[in-house]
């Protein structure tokens, strides 16, 4: 019993108490202005403008009205979250929507305090969130992550430097999230190295109520994209990586994880797909398969499992528990173990666009540029094309 108590105090030791964040008032999130111009129309993907602005702050919009330049079509911001949703939702997504909005209904709105036990694990958090961290570097990026939930990435990555446009349709998920930007604190166990100081995030992340599977953003506008909750069918998560690939820049990064069919599971004969204790489905994935879903949308792809679980880790200290599960994660075969995919996408595959430059070589550009004006002709690309 002294050495569960002393876990659960290892744990909590890591979050702000509630006198650190009780000077804190909740404040509505706010929609910064400098984001609107990345939203699109979930019909058309026509361009989205501002077209009233009930309510606003220093940062951006809190109440307000968005429009659609080619089909007309309207859409509320409400509390700062811009509320995307395309209504033809599946009968599964309606109740996972339900569910997730009424689990995080009971949540506190304002800054995020821990609840001193049962909560999630110190140990998974320190092997799930860094990997997924390193991976996207994302330090002055602009990031676009489906399905934030409650904002344990999303803040971190604010943290980091990023400009996040975090996306769920769980209204309720991004309520709680938005009452938590201006605390800064991130509601996980596991805290960025060295960072003490709490910061204002709410300039740095936009919200978006949004179906994954019917949602667009400014094409080619992002340099990093995060997916940590897999869809439901194979044709969502098909136009989920669509939309990632169209939203990415040529050189950016794609970062995503889903649940594994891990050794444990195959060898158990256990089913790939099932549901949560609160009915939520979910599917377990191999690499192959997630790398044939991934494939004709990336040209370069890496997988990995992570956060091995392994029998009676949680009796260990802390310490000696992540050191044994880091090993594992590595070794050949018992890397196997672990209960999630991290995929690592670049070079989005995506049709080229119409009279668009490759960069080419500056050499043999200059060297032509030269011939062609020592003979008195003009070069053969457009007079605007860089050297």
């Amino acid at each position: 019993m002294a050495q569960g108590n002393t876990a659960a105090k290892s744990q909590t030791a890591r979050y702000p108490s509630k006198s650190t964040v009780s000077h804190f008032q909740i404040a509505p999130a706010e929609f910064p202005h400098h984001l609107f111009h990345l939203l699109r129309c979930p019909h058309d993907a026509g361009n989205l403008i501002l077209a009233a602005e009930l309510q606003c702050g220093s940062i951006g919009v809190v109440q307000g009205i968005l429009k659609c330049t080619s089909c007309n079509a309207e859409y509320p911001i409400e509390e700062g979250i811009a509320r995307l949703m395309h209504h033809d939702l599946t009968r599964e997504d309606r109740h996972e929507m339900a569910t997730r909005d009424m689990q995080n209904a009971q949540l506190p709105l304002g800054p995020f305090i821990p609840p001193p036990f049962g909560w999630r694990s110190l140990l998974s958090d320190l092997l799930e969130i860094p990997p997924h961290l390193h991976a996207l570097r994302p330090a002055g990026r602009r990031v676009l992550e489906i399905g934030c939930g409650d904002g344990r990435l999303t803040m971190l990555l604010a943290q980091m430097g990023a400009t996040v446009l975090a996306v769920d349709f769980s209204f309720n998920s991004l309520r709680v999230l938005g009452s938590r930007l201006r605390s800064g604190i991130a509601p996980t166990t596991y805290q960025l190295p060295g960072s003490h100081s709490r910061e204002d995030l709410r300039h740095m992340v936009g919200l978006v109520q949004a179906d994954a599977s019917h949602f667009s953003v400014a094409p080619r506008s992002f340099d990093r994209a995060l997916s940590a909750t897999p869809l439901d069918s194979r044709e969502q998560r098909m136009a989920l990586y669509h939309t990632i690939a169209e939203a990415l820049t040529d050189q950016g990064h794609y970062v995503g994880s889903v649940e594994n069919d891990d050794l444990t599971r195959r060898l158990l004969g256990l089913p790939t797909a099932r549901r949560y204790s609160s009915g939520i489905f979910i599917e377990h994935f191999d690499v192959e398969r997630m790398r044939g879903e991934a494939a004709p949308f990336f040209s370069k792809i890496r997988i990995r499992p992570i956060r091995p679980r392994l029998p009676f880790l949680h009796r260990l200290p802390l310490k000696c528990a992540l050191y044994l599960s880091r090993v594992v994660a590595v070794l050949p075969v018992l890397r196997h173990l672990g209960e999630l995919l991290l995929l690592c996408a670049e070079r989005p595959v995506r049709p080229s666009l119409e009279g668009v430059h490759r960069p080419g070589n500056k050499f043999v550009k200059r060297f032509y540029r030269w011939y062609m004006r020592k003979i008195g002709k003009p070069p053969a690309w457009e007079e605007n094309e860089p050297v």
